[in-house]
C-alpha cells in the first residue's frame, strides 16, 4: 500500500482505468457463456446477425456495470493516500521554497530544528556548537520572518516550526 501511496496522478488514473477495462472483458467473456445461449431457429440468427441480442445485452449491462464498480472502489481505495501525502509535501516544499532566500546559518539552524522537530534553544546551541548571541541573532531573524516560533520554557526557549505547534 506504500508504494501506491508514491504513485503520481497519471498513474493511479491509468491503474483505474486498467482495472475498470480488464474486469470488463473478463466479466463479460465469463458472462456472456452464461447468458446467452445458442438459438439455431431462424429468427434467432436472424437477431443475432443485426448484432441485437438481448442475451448478450444483458452480459454487456452486468459486465460493465460491476466493472465500473471495481473501478469506483480502486479510485476511492487510491484516494486516502494522496490527500494524506499532500499535506505535508505541501509543507516541505514551502519551506524548501523558503530556504532559498536564506543565509547557510539560518538553513543549519531550520535543517536541526525540522529534524528535532521541537528543540530548546539550548539544546540547539549545543548542537550547531555556536555561541548564545549568534544563535539568538539567527533564531530573532527567522521569528521575524514568521518561519519558527519561540515559547518560554523557564531560562530558555522551546523553539519550532510554524505550522508544527507542539502538543500540550
Amino acid at each position: 500500500m506504500s508504494k501506491l501511496g508514491s504513485l503520481d496522478l497519471t498513474t493511479k488514473i491509468i491503474l483505474i482505468v486498467l482495472v475498470v477495462v480488464i474486469s470488463y472483458l473478463t466479466l463479460f467473456l465469463v458472462l456472456s457463456e452464461v447468458f446467452v445461449q445458442e438459438n439455431t431457429s431462424w429468427g434467432g440468427m436472424m437477431d443475432h446477425m443485426n448484432g441485437f441480442s438481448p442475451d448478450y445485452t444483458v452480459a454487456i449491462l452486468i459486465s460493465l456495470t460491476i466493472a465500473l464498480v471495481a473501478g469506483v472502489l480502486v479510485t476511492f481505495w487510491l484516494k486516502p493516500t494522496q490527500i494524506r501525502t499532500a499535506a505535508v509535501t505541501k509543507q516541505t516544499d514551502e519551506l524548501e521554497i523558503i530556504k532559498r532566500a536564506l543565509s547557510d546559518d539560518e538553513k543549519a539552524v531550520l535543517d536541526e530544528i525540522r529534524r528535532a522537530g521541537e528543540i530548546t534553544q539550548d539544546s540547539l546551541r549545543f548542537r550547531l556548537d555556536w555561541s548564545k548571541p549568534k544563535l539568538s541573532r539567527i533564531l530573532t531573524n527567522l521569528d521575524k520572518m514568521n518561519i519558527i516560533q519561540r515559547e518560554r520554557m523557564g531560562k530558555t526557549y522551546k523553539v519550532f516550526i510554524v505550522g508544527n505547534q507542539p502538543e500540550e
